[in-house]
């Protein structure tokens, strides 16, 4: 593989809607041989080597298996959402479970809690920040993430063995200039948090992916 195809590679992950349209075939290779160029990716006098590298370059298939599945998706959006990141130790991992008792699933309350390698997050209620505030308290809190919404998709169960739905769902996001905050998956249910900001455009695009 050359440097430049390399390099290519790395452009696509960041310009996602470029490469979708070279799925469709809807790019001119010598102009996207001068955008490459003109980004660094290639030298400027190596136009003839770029539009060959284009020429070969497998861009797959746009994934098409998830298509029928967002059609029997549910969607729920709950909003006022605080996401609080703590500094992982043995202490608050085993402190953690105690803020189950502040928390009515029967009445609709959010609390999510993961553990990841250095960080615990918590996923939970605004209002209920005092709470958490007061039981965690003498913890470092690494970061804060106010005024999120939450963004609940309920798939049919076949969807567990269907390839390709968080790429479709992230790529249209990232190419309508969504932010992810953050993401969580409970197979068939994903989770996507989103600032309130986002929030109404997010839902015109997963809406639009079910029709």
């Amino acid at each position: 593989m050359s440097q430049i195809e390399q390099n290519f590679r790395l452009f696509l992950s960041r310009n996602p809607e470029i490469e979708k349209c070279c799925q469709n075939g809807l790019i001119n290779r010598r102009s996207l041989a001068r955008r490459i160029i003109d980004d660094g990716i290639a030298n400027k006098n190596q136009l003839d080597a770029a539009i060959a590298m284009l020429r070969r370059f497998d861009y797959g298939k746009e994934e098409k298996g998830s298509e029928g599945i967002f059609k029997n998706v549910k969607v729920t959006i709950k909003n006022n959402i605080l996401i609080a990141s703590f500094e992982k130790s043995k202490e608050i991992v085993r402190k953690a479970p105690q803020i189950m008792a502040h928390i009515n699933y029967d009445r609709g309350d959010t609390l999510k809690v993961v553990v990841g390698s250095t960080q615990l997050k918590v996923f939970i209620d605004a209002e209920k920040q005092k709470i958490m505030d007061e039981l965690f308290s003498g913890y470092k809190v690494l970061h804060r993430d106010k005024n999120i919404s939450e963004i609940s998709m309920q798939f049919p169960d076949i969807s567990i063995k269907t390839k390709g739905i968080i790429s479709v769902i992230t790529r249209e996001l990232l190419v309508h200039g969504v932010n992810i905050t953050e993401l969580l998956t409970a197979s068939p249910e994903l989770l996507v948090y989103v600032n309130e900001e986002y929030v109404l455009k997010s839902y015109e695009i997963i809406n639009a992916l079910r029709n």
